[in-house]
């Protein structure tokens, strides 16, 4: 069986302009030819509408443009890479806790929020196919697990409330008209639906019967598992397995990650700290327990390659921003895109560095092996 081994590296094209610099065992390379050496074959890239603030300034966490996009997926495809294609339909990070609509529609009625949707989905997909760059997979959404372009499309449907407004309807039209914009260009694009939340297998049930009850088109389920929010691995494996038996679907996990470390690259008070520290404290006993450290990262990847060996369905595994290492300028968030997200009150900075695959001076680490051998077990 061979399986997507791969990684999303959209931030890649801000840090190098950042100066950074990677390294496999003292030799600097281009990242991407690190991947490649480590048996990686696939490249994720996600795609912001217009990340910049209204005097043109960067977003940051990779501005990531129509422009940034085809060069990256240019880069990747020369290597060999598949490309798998991330719209999030934002002009910036779109998750559980945020679904904002482009500054441009945000004045739309439901209607022309509907058609956007659809006029935008057709124009990005027949950018790329015009540069010779037609995605291998293509996620309509990103982390849609309560709906998106809120207000428009958003669910209220939680499991830890009593009573919630079930705007699904609304959704599913909004995720419809996504969807058709991208069957009219190609048909043959594997369309991918991207949740996190993925330890509750009653939530994925609800959600998904209602997509395939209102005739929702698609051919993949898309995962996020970061064990520290997400527990132990039974859960997922679980939830993957029911999901394909369930749906007949194929199975991705689109985004995970581990701690290296709990060091802190930046002493800076008035930097946003790692979202990953040395005072985090897990929400659960459940939690996968491995050490934040090189061995542990290693050992958590060993371990959780072995267990998707057992899902059905399952086509592949995506690492979320491995080269995402610290840079003098780098942040997930600009001044201007936390005005965007309602979150002025929060912190510029990067916080996800110690999570990557590289260390903060850019070598490669010791998890990457995993990969490696894993890909010599199953790709060759």
């Amino acid at each position: 069986m061979k399986y997507d081994i791969g990684m999303d590296v959209s931030t890649l094209i801000e840090c190098e302009e950042d100066g950074v610099k990677y390294y496999d065992k003292g030799q600097e390379k281009e990242l991407l030819s690190i991947l490649k050496d480590y048996g990686v074959n696939s490249i994720r890239l996600r795609l912001w509408n217009d990340p910049y603030d209204e005097n043109g300034e960067p977003y940051g966490g990779g501005t990531c443009d129509m422009d940034k996009l085809i060069k990256l997926a240019r880069r990747s495809k020369e290597k060999g890479f598949k490309f798998y294609l991330d719209i999030h339909y934002s002009d910036f990070w779109a998750d559980p806790y945020k679904q904002y609509p482009p500054k441009e529609w945000q004045n739309y009625n439901f209607d022309e929020i509907v058609q956007a949707v659809y006029d935008y989905s057709k124009e990005v997909l027949t950018t790329l196919i015009n540069e010779d760059l037609r995605p291998d997979l293509i996620q309509v959404g990103n982390e849609i697990t309560y709906g998106m372009l809120w207000p428009y499309g958003v669910i209220e449907k939680r499991s830890w409330k009593n009573n919630y407004i079930d705007e699904y309807e609304d959704f599913i039209t909004i995720l419809k008209s996504a969807i058709k914009g991208v069957r009219e260009i190609d048909p043959n694009i594997p369309i991918v639906i991207h949740l996190e939340r993925s330890w509750d297998n009653a939530y994925f049930r609800w959600y998904f019967d209602e997509l395939v009850n209102h005739g929702v088109d698609f051919d993949a389920i898309g995962f996020s598992y970061y064990p520290y929010w997400h527990y132990g691995f039974d859960g997922i494996i679980y939830n993957m397995t029911d999901m394909h038996n369930r749906y007949n679907k194929d199975i991705y996990l689109t985004e995970t990650s581990y701690a290296y470390t709990t060091e802190h690259f930046d002493s800076d008070p008035k930097a946003k700290r790692l979202a990953v520290n040395s005072e985090f404290i897990p929400e659960s006993k459940w939690h996968v327990d491995y050490p934040l450290t090189r061995e542990g990262q290693k050992a958590y990847y060993h371990d959780l390659l072995l267990r998707l060996e057992d899902v059905p369905g399952f086509k592949g595994i995506y690492v979320w921003e491995p080269g995402w290492i610290p840079s003098p300028h780098s942040t997930w968030a600009s001044w201007g895109a936390l005005k965007y997200i309602h979150q002025e009150d929060n912190k510029p900075g990067n916080e996800w560095a110690n999570q990557c695959l590289f260390d903060y001076e850019g070598n490669a680490l010791p998890a990457l092996e995993e990969f490696k051998l894993w890909g010599e077990k199953h790709n060759k």
